[in-house]
């Protein structure tokens, strides 16, 4: 330190805390929330931390100074979770009327803006619009919503999907239910036989599910998993703290405090999950394919525990950073298609048309062996 100038002194020091960050990324795949639940912000500001360190090592590069080795050995130890962040995969060719070929979608489609969040009426047509003209042979949707209301028949979203797009067989899911006839959870659209479903039960502490479905597809069965890990259930209070943080007084605190726990139980909730999840992967009699909205990062433990003995598809046959989550902080991949390592990964693609929900449906065509 004593050869350093002041003001690379300073840049020392700063370099720390970012540094410190990215070696809990390190740790942050293998170590469950549910033992230190405060690790997982490392996975959760991954890319950030990691730009953050990046431009730490471009400044000890141009110094000529052996600081440089601070970030960087640390960095070179996160080779994983870099792998798993940015995608440098290709597309195989293949011909679109191959029988052995599937496309699988996956799509948080956000009750199909029963809210009307957007304060757009034509949003849950263009949801609609969106699956039609992809048509996958397989689509698996989370925050997904249908009511069996006569009066309500905009939102029959099972008869939509059923009678107009015409799928043929299907497994909800449901999670909640209110005046018996409108309901909520996770839905497995197929045009291919279910021959078996489930549930894969997360708790009752929990809106958030898992299912499974056999599908038959040229005479051998697959199972397919799709699953919506804890949410953190943010209101528009936290998102208007989050947009102007000022610690002015016990409320500010309190409001801070709130937020806080509410990433706690997502991280240590979805951790439980990602287990149970990995769980029935490992035991299933059939090839796995798990579809899902896991609402974290490559760099996380829900990650790191399901994807471990199956494939990314954005990984395999696709390029860049695959942002899938619409929010204020940018490059969020969150969403994603994990085929069993027997299957073929064809082609990845995020359709980013209008954003019609919070996430971009994803489209993987996989051909089957």
């Amino acid at each position: 330190m004593k050869n350093l100038s002041w003001f690379e002194r300073i840049f020392v020091v700063l370099n720390f805390p970012p540094a410190l960050l990215l070696l809990m990324a390190v740790f942050n795949v293998f170590v469950s929330p549910k033992t230190i639940w405060w690790i997982s912000f490392a996975g959760l500001g991954f890319p950030y931390i990691l730009l953050i360190n990046f431009l730490f090592i471009l400044f000890w590069l141009i110094k000529r100074n052996w600081w440089i080795l601070l970030s960087l050995s640390i960095l070179i130890l996160n080779f994983k979770n870099i792998q798993n962040t940015f995608a440098w995969g290709s597309e195989k060719p293949f011909t679109a009327n191959n029988s052995n070929i599937i496309k699988v979608m996956n799509y948080n489609v956000r009750v199909f803006d029963l809210y009307e969040w957007s304060d757009d009426k034509n949003h849950q047509k263009e949801i609609f619009k969106n699956i039609s003209e992809t048509h996958p042979q397989i689509a698996c949707f989370q925050e997904f919503y249908s009511t069996e209301n006569p009066d309500y028949q905009k939102y029959n979203t099972i008869k939509k999907l059923t009678e107009k797009i015409g799928y043929k067989y299907y497994h909800f899911e449901i999670t909640s239910t209110l005046r018996g006839v409108d309901h909520w959870g996770v839905a497995t659209f197929s045009d291919f036989p279910i021959i078996k479903s489930g549930k894969i039960d997360f708790g009752n502490h929990t809106d958030n599910a898992a299912s499974f479905s056999d599908i038959q597809v040229n005479n051998k069965i697959y199972r397919v998993i799709n699953t919506h890990l804890q949410s953190v259930y943010f209101g528009k209070e936290d998102y208007k703290y989050l947009d102007d943080i000022q610690i002015e007084d016990d409320k500010d605190i309190n409001k801070g405090k709130r937020i806080l726990r509410k990433l706690k139980r997502g991280f240590v909730r979805r951790a439980h999950q990602a287990d149970m999840v990995a769980k029935a992967v490992a035991e299933s009699p059939y090839p796995v394919i798990v579809c899902g909205d896991f609402n974290d990062t490559p760099a996380s433990y829900s990650y790191h525990t399901i994807h471990q003995n199956l494939q990314d598809a954005f990984l395999v046959s696709s390029k860049g950073i695959g942002t899938s989550y619409i929010s204020r902080f940018p490059f969020m991949r969150i969403d994603y298609i994990m085929p069993d390592k027997s299957i073929d990964v064809m082609k990845f693609e995020v359709i980013k048309s209008n954003p019609f929900s919070d996430h971009y449906p994803i489209v993987s065509w996989l051909k089957l062996k």
